[in-house]
């Protein structure tokens, strides 16, 4: 998989995404996390602020860009 600049997206970088308008799902705001596997799935891994535990965001269909 590669980022909106062509550079592939690996296990371990960081990365930011966002859900775009114009599909099914409403706009959704940035996330930033680690490219990790989550079982078979490619995904970012994040905590949001005052929670202890990850959300994981599938990378499939969404922009991306390493950071």
């Amino acid at each position: 998989m590669q980022d909106i600049n062509g550079i592939e997206i690996k296990v371990g970088q960081i990365v930011k995404t966002k859900q775009p308008s114009g599909g099914i799902l409403p706009p959704a705001p940035e996330q930033i996390g680690e490219v990790c596997y989550n079982g078979p799935d490619l995904c970012i891994r994040f905590r949001k602020d005052g929670q202890d535990f990850d959300r994981y965001i599938k990378l499939e269909n969404k922009i991306n860009k390493i950071l």
